[in-house]
């Protein structure tokens, strides 16, 4: 259902891309264009649709009795102990909020001026880092970190046979989390660039996804190699993907053809 949603939001941004951007906000830091959204709407796509054609077979019961501590790294291994279902709870909550809160930003007269730019950005980092994370996990395939728990206060086996057991690499909750406040951050302080608030938005890009990582790997859902890698790619894509539309960036996205027919992405840097 949600790649669903996703793939729209695509459309949608694809849609708001080709439209004119003079005419409704001559003033504002970005710009759309097809060369710019077109090649980062196909890949995307890609990445969502390549992660739903890969099958993962979620571990059996046999399987998960199988599992071997031993082959856990050092700077994994204390996570194999976790399991709270409060701290999963919790972080779906941050998540959630983290992945709506961009909307508030729409109260501001100026970005809701330029709110055709502003949703299109918006669509473009949650898509990419949706598709990211979700092939990435489908592919890497490892088992989370509470299916190696025994004994008292660990998962029961119900639980431990859940369809995503096998999704551990890299964390969803906070690459996802650290895209929609690093972008949020980013934007702001471009509309704003002498604002007061600015430094209490970075604050936040900077701590609520490192809250959202924690509760995961409390929860058991996460080594801390998942969350660090999920932190590092949301916090990329957050602060990018409104870098490469600003107007003054010297990074241009382009699509192409190759000699072959083929079709490429092309990646300038104006000195």
């Amino acid at each position: 259902m949600i790649n669903r949603i996703l793939f729209s939001i695509i459309i949608l941004s694809n849609l708001m891309g080709q439209q004119d951007t003079v005419s409704a906000a001559p003033d504002s830091p970005y710009y759309l264009s097809k060369r710019m959204d077109l090649p980062l709407a196909a890949v995307s796509a890609g990445l969502l649709l390549g992660a739903e054609l890969v099958d993962v077979t979620p571990l059996t019961k046999e399987d998960i009795n199988d599992l071997n501590k031993d082959v856990v790294s050092d700077f994994d291994y204390s996570a194999t102990k976790n399991w709270d279902t409060i701290s999963v709870a919790t972080s779906d909550l941050l998540l959630y909020s983290s992945i709506g809160l961009p909307a508030l930003l729409l109260i501001d007269k100026e970005i809701r001026r330029d709110y055709k730019k502003f949703m299109s950005i918006w669509a473009e980092t949650f898509a990419l880092t949706y598709g990211l994370t979700n092939l990435t996990k489908v592919l890497v395939s490892r088992p989370r970190p509470y299916l190696y728990g025994t004994g008292e206060g660990s998962a029961d086996m119900e639980h431990k046979k859940e369809d995503d057991n096998q999704r551990s690499f890299f964390s969803g909750h906070t690459s996802l989390s650290a895209a929609s406040w690093f972008m949020m951050a980013s934007m702001y302080q471009d509309y704003h660039p002498e604002s007061k608030y600015a430094p209490y938005i970075w604050a936040a890009a900077y701590l609520v996804p490192a809250a959202t990582g924690y509760f995961r790997y409390d929860a058991g859902k996460h080594f801390l190699s998942d969350i660090l890698t999920g932190y590092f790619v949301g916090r990329t894509v957050g602060i990018m993907v409104p870098r490469w539309h600003k107007k003054s960036s010297r990074v241009n996205v382009g699509f192409m053809l190759l000699p072959g027919g083929q079709p490429g992405i092309q990646l300038a840097y104006r000195y």
